[in-house]
């Protein structure tokens, strides 16, 4: 998630890129989507969260078992589905009240780090053009950010790099 010397900039060097979305969840849809199928949308159980055809939320997603379908979200987005494409990612549930239409205002607030967006966050995303969860959620806000190395010392400080 590091950016290294042969990545770009030598202000960013050691630093990293952050990418933020607003995902919003089309709850009310959703809901009326039964249990089994969420799942399968997913690739999880809803319950504990692991892997179809597995037992905890941290086993390793097996994407060559049959239980995941070849457009669940977990296969989608992994790793091994995208050229070994990978972030440290959170998402974090959000609920701001209601819409203007009434609706449930929630959803995911995602944060990735990454070492560069073009190997890590963009082919993920293309690959997930395909992801049945795109008919539950709109993301509605979305940025890209570079953030420097942090410091070294007494008599660093944070973007000396960008600044000197």
């Amino acid at each position: 998630m590091w950016v290294q010397p042969e990545d770009g900039p030598d202000w960013l060097i050691g630093g990293s890129y952050v990418v933020s979305r607003r995902i919003a969840m089309i709850v009310e849809v959703w809901d009326r989507t039964s249990l089994v199928e969420q799942e399968q949308i997913i690739g999880r159980t809803k319950g504990e969260g692991a892997p179809l055809g597995t037992s905890e939320e941290f086993d390793p997603v097996d994407l060559t078992a049959s239980s995941i379908p070849e457009v669940a979200h977990v296969r989608l987005a992994n790793p091994d589905s995208n050229s070994g494409a990978a972030m440290l990612r959170r998402g974090y549930s959000f609920v701001d009240g209601s819409t203007e239409l009434g609706r449930m205002d929630a959803g995911l607030f995602f944060i990735a780090y990454q070492r560069d967006p073009r190997t890590g966050f963009i082919p993920v995303q293309r690959n997930l053009r395909a992801d049945v969860l795109n008919e539950y959620i709109r993301h509605t806000s979305s940025a890209i950010f570079a953030c420097p190395p942090g410091v070294d010392g007494r008599d660093d400080y944070w973007g000396r790099a960008l600044f000197t």
